[in-house]
């Protein structure tokens, strides 16, 4: 097959991604491969094996000015999961999200919503490494603009959806404050989460909209994975910050205005 300029832009991304992370000492042992995904609606994920390890990326994240970061995050999330982090042990994370299901007696979407919001802590954590690579001012302002698009400034109504991007919100925020580059965008985040805030209540007697928020955000900022065996009681303090953002129910916009 032939190979195309755009195939050997994106290898040379790559490689030079893998040289970054060995030369921090983060080598991985894994022979790492791309695919391109012409319907992906995000840009991209990994797909992990033991030997072999594949990073899918959306076609049109191809073009984009993050696709080194792109790269480096999920080059991050393969050597967590090398190095058998607790962070990406599987069987760990899912037996605790069950107990809280059954625990706490969830339906289905509320499940979801607790294994999806999962991926904000798990990320957190894994961009340590990346933002540890992340040395110019032209890498600094990407990322920036970058978090500043996942900001939500107006509820839906839902009470799991809501949640969910109130969380994403907090993700946003935090891994800006956490790595004390929460400027240039910092005052527009704000706005758009204040404004989320000034229609959101966890609850008819909530007369505190920001505070389970804040809970959440700080968390986000000050997690630190000491070892291996605190990671248990840090996922369920996440997961019980999480279970506060939720709504008892849905609420008409209309009722939020």
């Amino acid at each position: 097959m032939e190979t195309t300029n755009q195939d050997e832009s994106v290898n040379q991304t790559l490689q030079f991604a893998i040289e970054r992370m060995q030369d921090a000492g983060y080598s991985i042992d894994a022979i790492i491969n791309i695919e391109i995904d012409p319907d992906l609606q995000f840009m991209g994920y990994a797909k992990i094996d033991s030997h072999s390890s594949t990073i899918v990326i959306a076609d049109w994240a191809l073009d984009s000015q993050m696709l080194g970061g792109l790269i480096l995050h999920e080059l991050a999330h393969i050597y967590f999961t090398e190095n058998q982090s607790p962070s990406h042990q599987q069987e760990l994370i899912q037996e605790i999200i069950h107990s809280i299901i059954h625990s706490e007696g969830l339906n289905n979407a509320e499940g979801s919503f607790l294994t999806e919001s999962f991926t904000h802590l798990q990320n957190i954590l894994v961009d340590d490494l990346v933002f540890e690579l992340l040395n110019s001012e032209k890498e600094t302002k990407l990322v920036q603009e970058f978090f500043l698009t996942w900001m939500s400034d107006l509820p839906t109504g839902n009470h799991i959806v809501d949640a969910s991007l109130l969380t994403r919100n907090a993700f946003a925020i935090a891994s800006l404050k956490r790595r004390n580059i929460f400027f240039n965008v910092d005052k527009e985040m704000e706005r758009r989460n204040e404004k989320f805030l000034s229609f959101y209540k966890i609850d008819d007697t909530d007369t505190n909209n920001s505070e389970k928020f804040i809970k959440l955000e700080t968390f986000l900022i000050t997690i630190n994975l000491k070892n291996d065996s605190n990671f248990r009681n840090i996922l369920l303090q996440y997961f019980e910050l999480l279970l506060n953002l939720l709504q008892p129910k849905d609420i008409f916009l209309d009722k939020l205005k």
